[in-house]
């Protein structure tokens, strides 16, 4: 606390005297005799300011900061012209969640005494907080006009200035805070490097922008939200940090719960491209004639960056899947030979594979030499030969499709249980949580029984994690990812209630969940698989207040009228008429609700209608080995160079549910932006913006167009998307509002 200004008095008299012996006792600690030398003076004097002040430091060394409130504002009464009281009121405030009392006495202070810099820095805090960015800034620049040497009120004017996305002034802000910053000062410097790192990601220096990242997360291995930013912005990355502790960063990463392991595939794979040992090992499989070499095969069942990997997400990469496949065959082949060797002790390796194979949907090639020797594995009896042989059997086929009666429940070790509970139980917790789901009625419409099957037969997308975070007002989210829209047009509600129309398997579910704070939320899907796997899911997050129905959007039509916020994402053109699936859903909406549509960009697949084109002309089935091997083919170089550019780690190439999504899918249609501005105009809907998911190029529009009404034309980013074909990655997220 501060120090409040006292007329001096000779030592030893009146007052004076009692709080220099308070003093003597704070100083040794002695706060209960401080207390009582303090209060035995104010009964004498009780608008003393130096010794309310002083017993309000007192209160808050105990923790008690009502107490120290009511001091201070006593001080204050007394004694309205000391910066020291003011100043340390404010702070009181601020611990009482009061920002504005506080903010309004940091001002006090600072107008009361000369170049105040710490007052001037802390206003600035609470009135960041408050959301009064504009007036914040001019605090923080107040106290580095006293004080250029201020890393505090520096790193605050950068978060200002990223505020309103002036990235390059704002990086140059954080650099000059952070060279201001020792080592020994780390928390300080996470902090300066977080907002380093988001403004160089946002200038498109993505390798420096994640390099800042990842030091601010080993600064600060605590930061769970620096931890899901870094996924965030590693979901989007088009390059690698440089730094040496980022490899065991991303394994510490696919172990946190709270992260989606998905995010991470990319980075990962690069990491491994880069370990030499490892490739040289499992390059040592690729060959079909090589013979089975168990040391290296050991070798890779000791990394565990690639067994994290295999266990957590799907592997995104074309040469990681040929390696591993191959690795797979030699495997399969070596146990089943006659004579071949025992890999008992590669069990992690083999059930790593098995829980891969489980989480890509077994999309993965199986030469004939496999299905023959897989065969052996089933002609074993009831009982598998060793859990190796197990583990392998897993890796062409569920568990749950083996008679596994004969298994000595006691005897399971513990590798092998995570893919009894994968492959057994859960599915068998899926066929009980079916049963009991409501239905809004009969699907009639024949495209929608058609859609209805292959989700059925393939959930999409079977997602692994995605752990929950703390949610926000929805008005107070639109209005901070649309900052051009005037105030009557933001949403009336902080907590819609919310319609999911085509949920699938739970991920838009806990997107909504993890982004708004809402009232209610009901979530329909076409396929009851899809449902029962969401249901399962979000319920082992602990979320049991989602209401789910099976049925078409088409019978949504009951609902008019009643819900504030409509999430409909890739469902309108997988529907016959998408036009007429949007006017159900405007329906249901209140007078100024919002949705949010996922609709196909035609612009962006239109690499994507070359492999459409040749799947039809070809008469390619949606049948899993009709599609293993038409990826085989793309993987191996066999297709040209517009075909073989959808095996991206973006893609939702790396699992059969996702391939058959993208490439098979029963019905389809896609849109230009001028296509949809007609849809919303001819369902009644008015367009509010448009999500960009990298922010270059969001800054990129930006620069081409000044005004802030233009994120509002269709029209202008029709136009950017022409020449910027992958801005949107295939799928417009597509913000509406119901007028009213």
């Amino acid at each position: 606390m501060a120090k409040s200004k006292h007329t001096p008095r000779a030592p030893g008299r009146g007052p004076r005297k009692a709080i220099d012996l308070a003093m003597d006792h704070l100083n040794a600690g002695r706060l209960s005799e401080a207390e009582f030398a303090l209060r035995a003076s104010l009964m004498a004097r009780p608008n003393d300011a130096d010794a309310l002040n002083l017993l309000a430091g007192i209160a808050l060394r105990k923790g008690d900061s009502a107490s120290a409130l009511s001091a201070l504002q006593s001080a204050a009464k007394a004694k309205p012209r000391d910066a020291g009281v003011h100043f340390n009121l404010a702070g009181v405030y601020r611990r009482c969640g009061k920002p504005l009392e506080a903010a309004e006495h940091y001002e006090i202070a600072a107008q009361l005494k000369r170049n105040f810099t710490d007052a001037e820095v802390l206003k600035g805090e609470v009135l960041k907080e408050l959301g009064d960015w504009d007036r914040a800034q001019n605090a923080y620049e107040t106290a580095i006009a006293y004080d250029r040497n201020s890393a505090i009120a520096l790193n605050g004017l950068g978060q200002c200035l990223a505020k309103k996305r002036e990235w390059k002034t704002a990086a140059e802000t954080f650099a000059t805070a952070l060279d201001l910053l020792t080592p020994q000062e780390a928390l300080k410097r996470s902090h300066v490097l977080l907002g380093l790192g988001t403004a160089l990601l946002n200038l498109g220096s993505g390798r420096e922008g994640l390099s800042a990242l990842v030091d601010a997360a080993a600064l600060a291995p605590g930061n769970e939200d620096l931890l899901l930013l870094l996924e965030r912005h590693l979901r989007h990355a088009r390059v690698l940090p440089n730094n040496p502790s980022f490899p065991a960063l991303i394994a510490r990463l696919f172990e946190n719960v709270r992260v989606s392991p998905r995010a991470l595939s990319a980075s990962a794979a690069q990491i491994l491209h880069g370990d030499q040992e490892l490739c040289e090992a499992l390059n040592a499989f690729a060959s079909p004639e090589a013979e089975f070499d168990k040391t290296r095969a050991a070798a890779i069942a000791k990394h565990r960056l690639l067994l994290i990997h295999l266990r957590s997400a799907p592997i995104t990469d074309a040469k990681l899947e040929l390696w591993l496949t191959a690795l797979r065959r030699a495997l399969l082949l070596e146990t089943t030979k006659g004579g071949g060797s025992d890999i008992t002790d590669l069990l992690p390796l083999t059930t790593a594979l098995a829980t891969q194979a489980y989480l890509n949907e077994y999309v993965w090639y199986v030469a004939e030499d496999e299905v023959a020797a897989a065969g052996q594995l089933l002609n074993t009896g009831t009982a598998p030969a060793s859990w190796a042989t197990l583990a392998l059997l897993a890796c062409y086929r569920p568990l749950e499709q083996s008679d596994l009666s004969g298994i000595d429940q006691d005897a399971i070790p513990d590798e092998i249980r995570p893919l009894l509970r994968q492959q057994i139980e859960e599915p068998a917790e899926e066929r009980r949580i079916r049963s009991q789901i409501t239905s809004l009625g009969d699907i009639t419409d024949a495209t929608s029984q058609a859609v209805r099957q292959q989700y059925e037969e393939n959930p999409y997308p079977r997602w692994v994690r995605v752990g929950k975070r703390s949610s926000g007002p929805f008005r107070e989210a639109i209005a901070e990812s649309f900052p051009y829209l005037q105030p009557d047009l933001l949403p009336t509600t902080d907590k819609p209630r919310v319609l999911i129309a085509g949920c699938g398997t739970g991920l838009e579910t806990i997107g909504v969940l993890n982004a708004f704070e809402v009232s209610s939320v009901l979530a329909v899907d076409l396929s009851l698989s899809s449902l029962a796997y969401g249901i399962r899911k979000l319920g082992d997050l602990g979320i049991t207040s989602v209401e789910y129905r099976h049925g078409d959007i088409l019978n949504l039509d009951r609902f008019t009228g009643e819900f504030d916020l409509v999430h409909s994402f890739g469902v309108l053109h997988h529907m016959a008429e998408p036009k007429r699936g949007l006017a159900v859903l405007a329906q249901t909406l209140r007078p100024g609700g919002y949705i949010l549509a996922g609709l196909y960009s035609r612009i962006a697949r239109r690499q994507l209608n070359v492999a459409r084109d040749m799947i039809a002309g070809r008469n390619i089935a949606s049948k899993p080995s009709d599609i293993r091997n038409f990826r085989r083919e793309i993987l191996t170089g066999q297709m040209d160079p517009a075909i073989a550019s959808l095996a991206n780690p973006a893609s939702d190439f790396w699992a059969l549910s996702e391939c058959r999504d993208l490439m098979f899918h029963v019905e389809e249609h896609q849109f230009t932006l001028l296509e949809i501005a007609q849809l919303f105009q001819e369902t009644g809907l008015e367009f509010v913006g448009i999500e960009v998911a990298f922010g270059p190029d969001l800054e990129k529009f930006r620069a081409e167009h000044s005004d802030p009404q233009d994120l509002k034309s269709l029209t202008l980013w029709h136009d950017f998307e022409e020449r910027n074909t992958d801005v949107f990655g295939g799928t417009y997220r597509l913000w509406a509002r119901k007028p009213g």
